[in-house]
């Protein structure tokens, strides 16, 4: 055979099949990259926004007015408020003048959301809370609450309250869904008795399985309920039933609270043992065959219910975030697998211990400044942007806020990087490579490895590194010789890179190997 090229533009990461029967299009190892315009990129780091939070955020929500785009942040005990107007930074306390402080546990979390403009916020432990949009406003126990009851989740859905797995006078009801009377528009429900006939209030215990109720999350006019072992519709009737119940799939549910989120009038859903997609008729796995063991072996088996899953709109992304089995000190999400879910890819990346990750605008005071050196086309830290929905990290660990907008984390430089071994190449036999080819962007050079193997199971030999860098370099001349191949780009610095794709330039040498 003449010398051969063999062109490689991955897409997404495979951890499930063996490197071996691994096709091209997707690597088989990689962390802190992204695929993003056919491109295999670093991801970008975290940098700290909004100054040292006064209390550690457990939780997050956007909470945005006429005049202010401000963030929600609570602690175990208090509840406070940043926003930002031109330099200036506040931290306000907005926890409860009265009623003290709250009781909620790094287990439970909070939840919550806005409901005609008024912010409710709960931890399952204390009564559900509300606040206003008055500039001076601070939360108060929610009025017209039914009276020594708590919930474990209340949430809006069209102009009511839903409230999941109540403790009403001592007693708990894990399969009950309560829901107020409608609301108008900058007001509270008016009851919850269900007891009164003149109000649409009322309530169900959907106890057709013995998975609790664990959370629910709109699509489209209907509430979707997530229990452990199944998924429940909730459309709104009219009548005497007020909302009509109906069970959408009998044989999967959810692994805890804030592991769905919406996109596209559609759900994605980190269950017990998978990562799905549906719309209320059709579900469909999305980690069969591709990352399902890898993910789930690496959950921490005391903290598997502290995942969670957060949306980046910009990227199309949805991020698992979960403890990994390595970090037995702290009990926060370390690592994220992340979805693409329009060129259908995960990669991984690292966290910095998150409590929560949520999707709004980002008003910051950006520590860039005209005095910076370098150019304007390779700079990729956050300038501000008032106007631009982003991620938003809270490190409960650090007590800080982030955004990514950095090409480290929190000034720390980290490792990127990806690789594809135990590569034939379409050919069974021994094949020498003379070079490769990469055809990468960026700010400065990367570190390439080229591998090689001689029999299956035999481990890759790596020679390397091999620096390259964009715009000085156009090739690396390497001499490997295997039955199988490999190659990985690397980076530790505060660079960034794109490899938009890689030629390997080989020649077959006959077949070698050892018999038996």
């Amino acid at each position: 055979m003449p010398a051969q090229i063999t062109i490689l533009n991955p897409t997404g990461i495979n951890k499930d099949i063996d490197s071996y029967e691994l096709p091209e299009q997707q690597w088989s190892d990689g962390n802190n990259i992204q695929f993003d315009n056919e491109k295999t990129v670093k991801v970008l780091g975290t940098q700290q926004v909004f100054g040292t939070p006064t209390v550690a955020p457990y939780w997050l929500m956007p909470f945005d007015t006429i005049s202010t785009n401000s963030w929600i942040y609570p602690s175990l005990t208090k509840i406070y408020r940043v926003h930002t107007s031109g330099s200036s930074t506040t931290h306000t306390d907005i926890t409860r003048t009265s009623g003290g402080d709250y009781s909620a546990t790094a287990v439970g979390g909070w939840n919550g959301g806005v409901l005609g403009g008024v912010a409710i916020i709960n931890n399952g432990v204390d009564v559900p809370q509300f606040m206003g949009t008055a500039n001076n406003a601070k939360f108060a126990n929610l009025t017209n609450w039914l009276s020594n009851t708590t919930c474990q989740v209340i949430k809006p859905f069209k102009r009511f309250l839903v409230a999941l797995d109540t403790t009403e006078s001592s007693t708990r009801y894990p399969f009950r869904v309560r829901w107020s009377h409608p609301a108008e528009g900058g007001t509270l429900p008016t009851t919850w008795n269900a007891a009164d006939a003149t109000k649409d209030a009322g309530y169900v215990d959907l106890s057709q399985s013995k998975g609790f109720v664990v959370d629910c999350v709109p699509m489209g006019d209907v509430n979707i309920i997530y229990k452990e072992d199944s998924i429940w519709s909730m459309a709104f009737e009219g009548g005497q039933s007020i909302f009509g119940f109906r069970q959408l799939f009998d044989d999967v549910g959810i692994l805890g609270r804030h592991c769905a989120k919406g996109f596209d009038n559609k759900h994605f859903v980190v269950s017990e043992d998978d990562v799905y997609i549906h719309d209320g008729q059709t579900k469909q796995s999305i980690v069969d065959q591709q990352i399902r063991d890898e993910l789930f072996s690496s959950m921490h088996p005391d903290y598997k219910t502290r995942t969670f899953v957060s949306a980046d709109r910009e990227k199309n992304e949805m991020w698992v975030c979960f403890v990994s089995n390595s970090n037995s000190t702290n009990a926060f999400a370390d690592t994220a697998y992340v979805y693409n879910f329009r060129n259908n890819s995960w990669s991984k990346r690292d966290l910095p211990y998150a409590s929560y990750i949520d999707w709004g605008v980002v008003e910051f005071d950006s520590a860039t400044d005209w005095s910076e050196t370098g150019d304007w086309d390779t700079d990729s830290q956050a300038w501000n942007s008032p106007l631009k929905p982003s991620l938003l990290i809270a490190s409960a660990t650090n007590t800080k806020l982030y955004v990514l907008g950095s090409n480290q984390n929190a000034g720390t430089s980290f490792r990127s990087y990806v690789e594809k071994d135990k590569m034939n190449l379409g050919y069974p036999g021994t094949k020498s490579v003379q070079k490769i080819v990469p055809r990468i962007s960026g700010t400065g050079s990367v570190d390439f490895y080229v591998g090689s193997e001689m029999n299956p199971q035999q481990g890759t030999t790596w020679k390397g590194p091999y620096t390259f860098t964009s715009g000085v370099h156009s090739e690396i001349p390497v001499r490997a010789t295997g039955n199988y191949v490999g190659v990985r780009a690397e980076s530790t610095d505060d660079n960034t890179w794109a490899l938009a794709n890689l030629e390997i330039h080989w020649t077959p040498s006959g077949n070698r190997g050892n018999g038996v």
